[in-house]
Protein backbone atom coordinates (compact mmCIF):
# COMPACT_ATOMS: atom_id res chain seq x y z
CA UNK A 1 0.00 0.00 0.00
CA UNK A 2 1.10 3.69 -1.28
CA UNK A 3 0.47 6.71 0.94
CA UNK A 4 1.33 10.10 -0.67
CA UNK A 5 0.78 13.59 1.20
CA UNK A 6 -3.42 13.28 0.41
CA UNK A 7 -3.11 10.56 3.31
CA UNK A 8 -1.72 13.27 5.63
CA UNK A 9 -4.25 15.95 4.33
CA UNK A 10 -7.56 13.68 5.20
CA UNK A 11 -5.93 12.41 8.31
CA UNK A 12 -6.20 8.52 7.23
CA UNK A 13 -2.55 7.62 8.30
CA UNK A 14 -4.24 5.48 11.41
CA UNK A 15 -6.72 3.79 9.09
CA UNK A 16 -4.46 3.17 5.96
CA UNK A 17 -2.09 1.33 8.81
CA UNK A 18 -5.53 -0.55 9.48
CA UNK A 19 -6.01 -1.57 6.26
CA UNK A 20 -2.24 -3.15 5.49
CA UNK A 21 -2.09 -4.62 9.14
CA UNK A 22 -5.33 -6.70 8.42
CA UNK A 23 -4.55 -7.40 4.89
CA UNK A 24 -0.61 -7.96 5.91
CA UNK A 25 0.44 -5.82 2.95
CA UNK A 26 3.65 -3.97 3.07
CA UNK A 27 3.57 -0.01 3.76
CA UNK A 28 5.47 2.49 1.54
CA UNK A 29 5.05 6.01 0.42
CA UNK A 30 5.95 8.51 -2.24
CA UNK A 31 9.14 10.67 -1.93
CA UNK A 32 6.70 14.03 -0.39
CA UNK A 33 5.36 11.70 2.14
CA UNK A 34 8.26 10.12 3.34
CA UNK A 35 8.96 9.26 6.55
CA UNK A 36 4.62 8.76 7.25
CA UNK A 37 5.16 4.98 8.48
CA UNK A 38 8.81 4.89 9.45
CA UNK A 39 7.43 3.22 12.70
CA UNK A 40 6.02 0.76 11.40
CA UNK A 41 8.32 -2.89 11.29
CA UNK A 42 6.59 -3.34 7.64
CA UNK A 43 7.69 -0.13 5.88
CA UNK A 44 9.58 -0.03 2.65
CA UNK A 45 10.05 3.30 2.45
CA UNK A 46 10.12 5.38 -0.36
CA UNK A 47 8.52 3.65 -3.55
CA UNK A 48 10.01 5.01 -7.01
CA UNK A 49 13.27 5.84 -8.00
CA UNK A 50 14.54 6.48 -4.72
CA UNK A 51 13.54 3.41 -3.40
CA UNK A 52 15.31 0.72 -1.42
CA UNK A 53 17.58 -2.38 -3.07
CA UNK A 54 14.98 -3.64 -0.64
CA UNK A 55 12.00 -2.26 -1.70
CA UNK A 56 12.38 -2.91 -4.95
CA UNK A 57 13.29 -6.58 -4.10
CA UNK A 58 10.18 -6.96 -2.66
CA UNK A 59 7.69 -4.96 -4.81
CA UNK A 60 8.85 -6.58 -7.87
CA UNK A 61 6.74 -9.47 -6.72
CA UNK A 62 3.81 -7.45 -5.68
CA UNK A 63 0.26 -8.35 -7.44
CA UNK A 64 -1.83 -5.79 -6.26
CA UNK A 65 -0.98 -1.99 -5.09
CA UNK A 66 -3.38 0.32 -3.54
CA UNK A 67 -2.66 3.89 -3.54
CA UNK A 68 -4.06 6.21 -1.29
CA UNK A 69 -4.01 10.11 -1.47
CA UNK A 70 -0.95 9.25 -4.11
CA UNK A 71 -0.89 10.80 -7.87
CA UNK A 72 1.37 7.91 -8.82
CA UNK A 73 3.85 10.35 -11.17
CA UNK A 74 6.89 8.74 -13.03
CA UNK A 75 8.64 8.86 -10.03
CA UNK A 76 6.75 7.07 -7.75
CA UNK A 77 6.26 4.09 -9.99
CA UNK A 78 9.76 4.57 -11.30
CA UNK A 79 8.77 4.97 -15.08
CA UNK A 80 6.52 1.82 -14.62
CA UNK A 81 9.67 -0.53 -13.43
CA UNK A 82 8.73 -0.85 -9.97
CA UNK A 83 5.93 -2.92 -9.68
CA UNK A 84 5.57 -4.42 -13.35
CA UNK A 85 3.27 -7.15 -12.32
CA UNK A 86 0.85 -5.49 -10.03
CA UNK A 87 -3.13 -4.25 -10.75
CA UNK A 88 -2.67 -0.60 -9.35
CA UNK A 89 -5.94 0.85 -7.74
CA UNK A 90 -5.82 4.37 -7.02
CA UNK A 91 -7.99 5.95 -4.45
CA UNK A 92 -7.72 9.64 -4.32
CA UNK A 93 -10.28 12.49 -4.51
CA UNK A 94 -9.04 13.57 -7.67
CA UNK A 95 -7.53 11.02 -9.32
CA UNK A 96 -5.75 11.83 -13.19
CA UNK A 97 -6.00 8.67 -14.88
CA UNK A 98 -2.91 9.84 -16.97
CA UNK A 99 0.31 11.00 -15.13
CA UNK A 100 3.25 12.58 -17.40
CA UNK A 101 2.26 10.51 -20.21
CA UNK A 102 1.61 7.27 -18.81
CA UNK A 103 -1.69 5.44 -17.11
CA UNK A 104 -1.39 6.32 -13.25
CA UNK A 105 -3.33 3.12 -12.70
CA UNK A 106 -5.65 0.42 -13.26
CA UNK A 107 -8.77 1.54 -11.29
CA UNK A 108 -9.30 4.07 -9.98
CA UNK A 109 -11.63 5.35 -7.23
CA UNK A 110 -12.62 9.17 -6.77
CA UNK A 111 -13.11 9.49 -2.93
CA UNK A 112 -11.00 10.71 -0.08
CA UNK A 113 -8.34 8.24 1.40
CA UNK A 114 -9.49 7.67 4.91
CA UNK A 115 -13.10 6.89 4.01
CA UNK A 116 -12.05 4.40 1.86
CA UNK A 117 -9.42 2.65 4.76
CA UNK A 118 -12.96 2.46 6.82
CA UNK A 119 -14.84 1.20 4.31
CA UNK A 120 -12.23 -1.14 3.33
CA UNK A 121 -11.95 -2.66 6.71
CA UNK A 122 -16.31 -2.42 7.64
CA UNK A 123 -16.07 -4.94 4.25
CA UNK A 124 -13.47 -7.03 5.29
CA UNK A 125 -15.17 -7.26 8.58
CA UNK A 126 -18.69 -8.36 6.82
CA UNK A 127 -17.07 -10.74 3.94
CA UNK A 128 -14.26 -12.67 6.01
CA UNK A 129 -15.63 -12.31 9.72
CA UNK A 130 -14.68 -9.59 12.48
CA UNK A 131 -11.12 -9.06 12.89
CA UNK A 132 -9.90 -12.01 10.70
CA UNK A 133 -7.20 -11.61 8.30
CA UNK A 134 -6.66 -12.20 4.61
CA UNK A 135 -4.48 -15.08 3.02
CA UNK A 136 -1.74 -12.06 1.83
CA UNK A 137 1.63 -13.90 2.71
CA UNK A 138 4.03 -10.54 2.20
CA UNK A 139 4.83 -9.92 6.29
CA UNK A 140 7.56 -12.10 7.11
CA UNK A 141 10.04 -11.87 10.16
CA UNK A 142 13.16 -12.06 7.47
CA UNK A 143 11.67 -9.36 6.11
CA UNK A 144 10.99 -7.61 9.27
CA UNK A 145 14.57 -8.26 10.24
CA UNK A 146 15.84 -6.97 6.77
CA UNK A 147 14.01 -3.74 7.03
CA UNK A 148 15.31 -3.32 10.40
CA UNK A 149 18.72 -4.27 9.27
CA UNK A 150 19.80 -2.89 5.75
CA UNK A 151 21.60 -0.19 4.44
CA UNK A 152 19.27 1.55 1.64
CA UNK A 153 22.44 0.61 -0.99
CA UNK A 154 25.61 -0.93 0.44
CA UNK A 155 27.50 -0.50 -3.06
CA UNK A 156 31.33 -0.10 -2.79
CA UNK A 157 32.86 2.77 -4.09
CA UNK A 158 36.71 3.60 -2.96
CA UNK A 159 36.79 6.77 -1.55
CA UNK A 160 40.05 8.98 -1.68
CA UNK A 161 41.69 10.14 1.84
CA UNK A 162 40.08 13.73 2.82
CA UNK A 163 36.56 13.16 1.15
CA UNK A 164 33.60 11.66 2.30
CA UNK A 165 30.90 9.34 1.18
CA UNK A 166 27.54 11.19 0.96
CA UNK A 167 25.74 7.91 2.46
CA UNK A 168 27.82 8.24 5.23
CA UNK A 169 26.99 11.89 6.01
CA UNK A 170 23.72 11.32 5.95
CA UNK A 171 23.25 9.17 8.09
CA UNK A 172 25.87 10.83 11.18
CA UNK A 173 23.08 14.32 10.14
CA UNK A 174 20.35 12.01 10.77
CA UNK A 175 21.65 10.65 13.66
CA UNK A 176 22.48 14.46 15.05
CA UNK A 177 19.73 16.41 13.63
CA UNK A 178 16.93 16.12 15.99
CA UNK A 179 13.50 14.88 14.36
CA UNK A 180 11.31 18.31 15.18
CA UNK A 181 13.68 20.19 12.84
CA UNK A 182 12.56 21.00 9.25
CA UNK A 183 14.91 19.29 6.77
CA UNK A 184 14.57 21.04 3.01
CA UNK A 185 15.88 18.65 0.19
CA UNK A 186 17.40 20.01 -2.61
CA UNK A 187 17.65 18.66 -5.88
CA UNK A 188 20.24 16.76 -8.34
CA UNK A 189 22.36 13.74 -7.80
CA UNK A 190 22.87 14.40 -3.98
CA UNK A 191 19.01 14.41 -3.30
CA UNK A 192 19.06 10.73 -2.97
CA UNK A 193 21.36 10.28 -0.05
CA UNK A 194 18.89 12.24 1.74
CA UNK A 195 16.04 10.93 1.07
CA UNK A 196 16.70 8.06 3.35
CA UNK A 197 16.61 9.43 6.54
CA UNK A 198 14.68 7.83 8.76
CA UNK A 199 11.92 8.48 11.93
CA UNK A 200 10.97 11.98 10.19
CA UNK A 201 7.11 13.14 9.94
CA UNK A 202 6.30 14.08 6.45
CA UNK A 203 5.14 17.26 7.65
CA UNK A 204 8.59 18.57 8.28
CA UNK A 205 10.14 17.50 4.83
CA UNK A 206 10.54 18.96 1.55
CA UNK A 207 11.20 18.29 -1.65
CA UNK A 208 11.70 19.76 -4.62
CA UNK A 209 11.46 17.41 -7.79
CA UNK A 210 9.58 18.81 -10.70
CA UNK A 211 11.64 18.97 -13.84
CA UNK A 212 13.87 17.37 -11.84
CA UNK A 213 15.53 21.63 -12.01
CA UNK A 214 18.23 21.89 -9.60
CA UNK A 215 18.91 25.73 -7.66
CA UNK A 216 15.42 26.15 -6.06
CA UNK A 217 16.66 24.48 -2.62
CA UNK A 218 17.79 27.90 -1.08
CA UNK A 219 14.21 29.41 -1.97
CA UNK A 220 12.89 26.82 -0.57
CA UNK A 221 14.29 26.71 2.76
CA UNK A 222 13.59 30.31 3.15
CA UNK A 223 10.22 30.03 2.46
CA UNK A 224 9.79 27.18 4.98
CA UNK A 225 12.23 29.39 7.57
CA UNK A 226 9.72 32.54 7.31
CA UNK A 227 6.46 30.32 7.34
CA UNK A 228 7.78 28.39 10.92
CA UNK A 229 8.63 32.35 11.49
CA UNK A 230 11.02 31.24 14.32
CA UNK A 231 14.01 33.65 13.61
CA UNK A 232 16.80 33.31 15.10
CA UNK A 233 16.05 30.51 16.66
CA UNK A 234 14.78 28.72 13.35
CA UNK A 235 15.12 24.91 13.05
CA UNK A 236 15.67 24.69 9.16
CA UNK A 237 17.84 22.12 7.79
CA UNK A 238 18.76 22.36 3.96
CA UNK A 239 20.63 19.52 2.49
CA UNK A 240 21.88 20.84 -0.54
CA UNK A 241 24.21 19.47 -3.85
CA UNK A 242 27.10 22.96 -4.57
CA UNK A 243 26.18 23.04 -8.53
CA UNK A 244 22.44 24.10 -7.14
CA UNK A 245 23.50 26.28 -4.30
CA UNK A 246 25.54 28.60 -6.31
CA UNK A 247 22.74 29.56 -8.59
CA UNK A 248 20.88 31.39 -5.90
CA UNK A 249 24.52 32.01 -3.00
CA UNK A 250 23.66 35.52 -3.07
CA UNK A 251 20.73 35.19 -1.44
CA UNK A 252 22.41 34.23 1.94
CA UNK A 253 22.38 37.91 2.47
CA UNK A 254 18.28 37.32 2.42
CA UNK A 255 19.33 34.68 5.56
CA UNK A 256 21.02 37.28 7.43
CA UNK A 257 18.95 40.33 6.74
CA UNK A 258 15.85 38.38 7.78
CA UNK A 259 17.41 36.97 10.60
CA UNK A 260 16.44 33.31 9.49
CA UNK A 261 18.71 30.63 10.94
CA UNK A 262 19.03 28.00 8.31
CA UNK A 263 21.46 24.69 8.61
CA UNK A 264 22.88 24.43 4.97
CA UNK A 265 24.43 20.90 4.30
CA UNK A 266 26.04 21.43 1.28
CA UNK A 267 27.37 17.92 -0.30
CA UNK A 268 30.43 19.26 -2.39
CA UNK A 269 31.57 17.07 -5.24
CA UNK A 270 33.47 19.77 -6.96
CA UNK A 271 30.71 19.60 -9.95
CA UNK A 272 27.44 19.49 -11.42
CA UNK A 273 26.68 15.54 -9.87
CA UNK A 274 24.19 14.17 -12.31
CA UNK A 275 26.06 15.25 -15.74
CA UNK A 276 29.31 14.11 -15.00
CA UNK A 277 28.24 10.36 -13.97
CA UNK A 278 26.15 10.26 -17.23
CA UNK A 279 29.05 11.40 -19.26
CA UNK A 280 31.39 9.06 -17.46
CA UNK A 281 28.99 6.40 -18.40
CA UNK A 282 29.05 6.98 -21.97
CA UNK A 283 33.14 7.64 -22.21
CA UNK A 284 32.35 11.09 -22.76
CA UNK A 285 34.82 14.31 -21.61
CA UNK A 286 33.11 15.69 -18.19
CA UNK A 287 35.26 18.65 -18.17
CA UNK A 288 32.41 20.96 -18.56
CA UNK A 289 30.35 19.91 -15.56
CA UNK A 290 33.46 19.80 -13.25
CA UNK A 291 33.67 23.62 -11.54
CA UNK A 292 35.87 22.98 -8.72
CA UNK A 293 35.22 23.07 -4.81
CA UNK A 294 33.93 26.46 -3.90
CA UNK A 295 34.72 27.55 0.01
CA UNK A 296 31.21 27.56 1.01
CA UNK A 297 32.31 28.47 4.91
CA UNK A 298 33.94 31.49 3.74
CA UNK A 299 31.25 32.69 1.45
CA UNK A 300 28.72 32.24 4.15
CA UNK A 301 31.57 34.23 6.82
CA UNK A 302 31.56 36.50 4.36
CA UNK A 303 27.88 37.43 4.62
CA UNK A 304 28.42 37.34 8.33
CA UNK A 305 26.91 33.93 8.89
CA UNK A 306 28.81 30.89 10.05
CA UNK A 307 30.24 28.08 7.95
CA UNK A 308 32.59 25.10 8.86
CA UNK A 309 34.37 22.81 5.90
CA UNK A 310 33.78 19.17 6.99
CA UNK A 311 35.99 16.85 6.03
CA UNK A 312 35.55 14.61 9.29
CA UNK A 313 31.95 13.27 10.10
CA UNK A 314 33.42 13.50 14.12
CA UNK A 315 33.06 16.86 14.12
CA UNK A 316 29.36 16.90 13.25
CA UNK A 317 28.23 16.65 16.95
CA UNK A 318 30.32 19.56 18.16
CA UNK A 319 29.43 21.93 15.11
CA UNK A 320 26.26 21.07 15.85
CA UNK A 321 26.03 21.92 19.35
CA UNK A 322 28.23 25.44 18.33
CA UNK A 323 25.21 26.27 15.93
CA UNK A 324 21.89 25.47 17.78
CA UNK A 325 23.31 27.70 20.54
CA UNK A 326 23.98 30.67 18.51
CA UNK A 327 21.66 32.49 16.35
CA UNK A 328 22.87 32.67 12.80
CA UNK A 329 22.17 30.94 9.55
CA UNK A 330 25.37 28.55 8.74
CA UNK A 331 26.86 26.69 5.92
CA UNK A 332 28.74 23.22 6.34
CA UNK A 333 31.07 22.58 3.77
CA UNK A 334 31.32 18.34 3.50
CA UNK A 335 33.69 17.35 0.83
CA UNK A 336 32.18 14.42 -0.84
CA UNK A 337 33.63 11.64 -3.37
CA UNK A 338 32.32 12.31 -7.00
CA UNK A 339 32.88 8.43 -7.29
CA UNK A 340 29.73 7.22 -5.18
CA UNK A 341 27.05 7.56 -7.87
CA UNK A 342 23.05 7.08 -6.56
CA UNK A 343 21.69 3.78 -7.33
CA UNK A 344 18.83 5.35 -9.19
CA UNK A 345 21.74 7.08 -11.15
CA UNK A 346 23.62 3.80 -11.53
CA UNK A 347 19.97 2.19 -13.14
CA UNK A 348 18.88 5.16 -14.90
CA UNK A 349 22.15 5.65 -17.04
CA UNK A 350 21.65 2.26 -18.39
CA UNK A 351 17.84 2.10 -18.86
CA UNK A 352 17.72 5.90 -20.00
CA UNK A 353 15.53 8.88 -18.20
CA UNK A 354 12.09 8.82 -19.15
CA UNK A 355 12.51 5.31 -20.66
CA UNK A 356 8.98 3.27 -19.57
Amino acid sequence: MIAGRGVLHSGAKSAVEAVADRCGAALATTLPARGLFDHHPYSLGISGGYATKLCREAMAEADLILAFGARMSYYTVDGGNIFPQAFVAQIDTAPRGLSEGALAANFFITADARVTAEAILTELDATLGAGKPTAATVRTNELAHRIATELPDDHHFEIAPGLLDPRAVIRTLDDIIPKDWDIVSGSGHQSYFNSQMRGRPPEKFCAIREFGAIGNGLSYAIGVAAARAEGRNGKVVLIEGDGSLLMHIQELETLKRHGLRVLICVLNDGAYGAEIHKFRHTGEDDSGAIFGRPPFEAIAQGFGLVGAEVRDLARVPGLFDEFAAQGEAGVWNFQISDQVVAPTMRRNVVRGHGKM
